[in-house]
């Protein structure tokens, strides 16, 4: 298995030293850069999403958006507003194991979708705030069949394209054809958004 690479971005020093530790712990190797590699992870560990918002530094657009926020308190519409930044997995403090961190870390190199499940309740309690777009959605019908909303909800619920195969009894063909078709009437660049946007919208 490829090695993981992560870099800490963190405003409190101690919460910072906790999360190196950690890290270390779990088997992923810290680095000072968070450009060397395409593959390194930036964990943004905060107190709130929302200091999240400004915490985690920007990455050139020819290199993929590849970060796991680890927070204590979760705002539904920061939540959403982070999601739509590109940050696909999230931990809470109080869930930060070795085996957990190191599964996190792996899901948001991969570009896997994984909240905490009382966070993804929050957000499909209807307190994000949807754009635009997303409210004419609402306002008249679904624009995604059940299956691919059914596809989408196990998508927000951390599944990958196996899982999802087995979830449905389909094949991994089929899965990987319904997310396309999917992400195309959703007009969405990746999963993370796809995700935010159904949440936001209440497709799912």
């Amino acid at each position: 298995m490829m090695a993981l690479t992560a870099h800490v971005v963190a405003p409190n020093a101690t919460i910072r030293a906790e999360v190196l530790a950690a890290l270390r712990r779990a088997g992923v190797t810290p680095v000072p850069d968070p450009y060397e590699s395409p593959d390194t992870v930036i964990v943004t560990a905060v107190d709130t999403v929302h200091e999240a918002l400004t915490a985690c530094p920007a990455r050139p657009r020819s290199m993929a958006q590849r970060t796991l926020l680890v927070a204590d308190r979760f705002s539904p519409t920061d939540v959403v507003r982070v999601l739509r930044s590109g940050t696909l997995v999230m931990l809470r403090f109080a869930d930060v194991t070795p085996s957990r961190l190191a599964a996190a870390v792996q899901a948001a190199r991969d570009g896997e979708v994984r909240l905490p499940h009382e966070v993804l309740v929050g957000v499909l309690g209807g307190t994000g705030t949807p754009n635009q777009a997303e409210t004419s959605w609402t306002a008249g019908r679904s624009p995604l069949t059940p299956r691919q909303t059914r596809v989408l909800a196990l998508m927000a619920e951390g599944q990958d394209n196996a899982m999802i195969a087995r979830s449905l009894l389909c094949s991994n063909h089929t899965v990987k054809n319904v997310i396309y078709d999917m992400m195309a009437r959703l007009q969405v660049r990746n999963r993370a958004h796809a995700v935010a946007c159904g949440v936001a919208a209440g497709l799912i």
